[in-house]
């Protein structure tokens, strides 16, 4: 055999191997991208709705590692020290947020490139691929262990298998522009179709943007599925810094990590808790990068700490900019912790953390508002100063921002500062409370244990110092957002906080834990037990296994997870409302033709960018370029109406029976009783909607028509009046005040049913 014949075999012999282990992932994603799943996903189910399952379970592990190969060749590059395994998921992501933002910002995220670029890292990294410092395998652990697994699994299959077909803005704000990012293979928007607001909230989600390229939109629930597991390991480690278990005894040691591990299963299966937050959006993404922040400031300085830090804070207020104030509260808070007491690195760290976020703001807001003209359309009231009108006309109308002000503040509470501190102070004295009760409870546990099961090996033994600044930054962080959460009173910041619930059991059995390490300081001989520490664990694993059956399960039950995952088509789902065949039956209906819808708004969410349609077909009520010109089709006369919307190419006009949810350009002078007869004819008259087009001579519209869509029309002005004391669009249209002490918006409920 030549030495030519030895180097082949030998190469030949060192790539099978990685070949064949990436085959399977190839195999996933060329099932995921089959023509017509999302059709029969919806529609028929049977084996494709199988397979697809199937394919995210073996792909989602390669996406994990994906993530995790990418911080290890960012610390490779940077440091060269020995990391942690949740270190390098979490800077694993920020690099590819980074990364996904430049690559988009280039107008170069092809298909081909992500992926070449995947394999290399996934490569790459299975030539320095180190197994993890295990722990001793114990019962305990992997009782635990089991337990954490089927928890995984049932979160999986309800929140990350299932398309969200149920939430109405991961439909029309997530996974459209994902899809436009993905078609485009860059950020910036085409001119036919701006959805600005996607763009907002999505151009710098880069993670996010890299996979939707070779993968379908619902790869963003797989993500945040994978931030899910990431809260949890962020939950064990800071245990792990948190609990001072090994200084209470040898046997304590013994159940050390899995009592790490029942804490984060409890915290990831609290109610409310992170399993509950909706996968779709990139809610998980921002609360896991900001408990890993929590989990930087507290533990102990490390050398690889403030890359960590400044990497993720700059990647997470790149990708959201208001989100970076969580960041600087977390960093104010580490900071102040560290300067008394006098860490110098703690202290640099904490910095680290706020000037990275600083960094991603100043890049994100403005890249706004060169791009956009503003940069940021949320809070609205305050960036509404410093508009670049010229700008912002290229992709939507002011005038549609200004009504959203206007309908979506009357009847708003004001600020409560005092509601907002008695919520603080209700959470701190339920924590205390808690973990007094915990620790009395306890210390009488261990005191009859000593005298009933003595362990005569066991000896005293020397315990590092209290760590209570860890402690003290959570409970911080924990009550300043629930102060925040109930002085300003905002949903989508609500929803956001709810990660913050995590936090309340790992709190109260850390200060338990922590007073038990006191109380044996003063009586050691109380602390030489055997059974304590199984008891500790049986109630934890007790714990862990009610919550995790108790409230997932329920969910699990109730979403129809099993059906799917057994072939139901998702329009046949327990809890999904939406009618996707009414998108089907225009499409069918009326081919390319587009089509303006002037009501149920909420019923034609799921048209507005369905894969079901061609692109831009019913036209989304103020993301498309016809809300670019709603000054003149809403606010202009008839005349100028009809003559913009023909120009636009738009010549139907679609009217769903028995709803009043009229919005924006229904409002229009163009469809007042009067100009309907003249102007327009029906095109289509079913049970469910009527289907208006412009009117030729020899197309009369029927009376009946004209009265009934007048009467709902009508009748939608009044619910508004009636709900808001003005309305609304009156309100924008002709610059009217109002009284705000008579707003009740509950009285809009009636728009969906006309009652």
């Amino acid at each position: 055999m030549t030495a030519a014949e030895v180097r082949v075999r030998s190469v030949v012999a060192t790539w099978s191997w990685r070949v064949l282990l990436l085959a399977p992932a190839a195999l996933s994603i060329w099932c995921l991208n089959r023509h017509g799943t999302y059709r029969a996903l919806l529609f028929d189910g049977g084996w494709t709705t199988r397979f697809y399952v199937l394919a995210w379970i073996v792909l989602t592990p390669y996406l994990g590692w994906f993530v995790m190969a990418t911080g290890r060749l960012t610390f490779s590059l940077i440091r060269h020290e020995d990391t942690q395994r949740v270190d390098e998921f979490f800077v694993g992501a920020a690099t590819l947020i980074l990364l996904g933002l430049g690559l988009g910002a280039l107008s170069i995220l092809y298909p081909q490139i992500v992926l070449g670029l995947a394999v290399a890292v996934l490569l790459q990294d299975t030539k320095g691929f180190k197994m993890p410092r295990t722990f001793a395998v114990t019962l305990p652990l992997t009782a635990m262990s089991l337990l954490g697994l089927g928890f995984l699994a049932i979160v999986f299959l309800d929140r990350a298998a299932i398309p969200d077909v149920v939430s109405t803005d991961v439909q029309q704000l997530y996974a459209p522009y994902l899809a436009e990012v993905a078609r485009n293979h860059s950020i910036w928007l085409a001119a036919d179709n701006p959805i600005f607001s996607d763009f907002e909230i999505g151009h710098g989600n880069g993670l996010h943007l890299l996979l939707a390229t070779f993968l379908p939109t619902h790869v963003a629930q797989i993500i945040s599925f994978l931030y899910f597991v990431g809260i949890g390991a962020v939950i064990f480690e800071l245990a792990r810094t948190l609990l001072p278990v090994r200084t209470l005894g040898r046997k304590w040691e013994y159940t050390a990590p899995s009592i790490a591990l029942g804490l984060a299963i409890l915290a990831l299966a609290s109610d409310p808790g992170p399993q509950i937050m909706e996968f779709g959006k990139y809610h998980l993404q921002t609360a896991a990068l900001l408990l890993y922040f929590l989990l930087i400031i507290a533990r102990p300085s490390k050398g690889q700490d403030k890359l960590s830090a400044g990497l993720c804070g700059f990647a997470l207020a790149a990708s959201y900019p208001l989100y970076a104030a969580f960041a600087f509260l977390t960093s104010a808070v580490g900071a102040l912790t560290k300067a008394i007491q006098r860490d110098s690195h703690g202290f640099a760290k904490s910095v680290t953390l706020g000037s990275g976020a600083l960094g991603g703001c100043i890049l994100a807001f403005g890249m706004n508002y060169l791009y956009l003209g503003i940069p940021a359309t949320n809070p609205y009231s305050i960036f509404r100063h410093i508009v670049s009108t010229e700008h912002f006309s290229r992709f939507g109308s002011l005038d549609i921002l200004d009504y959203f002000v206007l309908a979506q503040s009357i009847g708003v509470d004001d600020f409560s500062i005092d509601g907002g501190l008695l919520v603080a102070m209700r959470q701190i004295k339920a924590i205390i409370r808690s973990a007094a009760l915990l620790a009395i409870t306890f210390c009488a546990i261990a005191f009859v244990d000593s005298k009933l099961f003595p362990d005569r090996s066991c000896r005293s033994r020397s315990w590092p110092p209290l760590n209570a600044a860890a402690p003290f930054i959570l409970v911080a962080y924990l009550v300043t957002v629930r102060f925040l959460d109930a002085t300003l009173k905002i949903p989508s910041l609500i929803r956001l906080s709810i990660h913050v619930h995590v936090l309340t059991p790992l709190v109260v059995i850390a200060i338990a834990f922590g007073a038990l390490t006191v109380v044996r300081r003063w009586a050691p001989s109380w602390f030489t037990g055997r059974a304590a520490p199984r008891l500790a664990f049986l109630a934890l694993f007790g714990a862990c296994a009610w919550m995790a059956y108790s409230f997932p399960w329920q969910s699990f039950k109730s979403d129809g997870a099993i059906r799917f995952a057994m072939g139901r088509p998702l329009d046949q789902m327990p809890r999904v409302s939406l009618n996707w065949r009414r998108c089907d039956e225009l499409q069918q209906s009326t081919g390319s033709e587009r089509i303006l819808p002037l009501n149920g708004y909420r019923a034609m969410v799921p048209c507005y960018f369905s894969p079901l349609l061609t692109r831009g077909k019913i036209i989304h009520t103020y993301e498309s370029d016809v809300a670019r010109d709603f000054k003149k089709i809403a606010l202009g006369t008839a005349d100028t109406a009809e003559t913009t919307l023909r120009g636009l190419g738009v010549n139907l006009f679609y009217i769903q029976k028995a709803n009043c949810d009229f919005w924006l350009n229904g409002f229009s002078d163009l469809f007042q009783k009067g100009e309907l007869a003249r102007r327009f004819a029906v095109r289509a008259d079913t049970p469910d909607y009527w289907l208006l087009t412009w009117k030729n001579d020899d197309q009369p519209m029927s009376p009946e028509a004209e009265n009934g869509i007048s009467a709902l029309r009508t009748r939608s002005k009044d619910i508004y009046r009636e709900a808001y004391g003005v309305e609304p669009f009156e309100a924008v249209k002709h610059r009217l005040s109002f009284d705000r002490k008579r707003a009740d918006p509950g009285g809009l409920d009636q728009l969906s049913t006309c009652h």
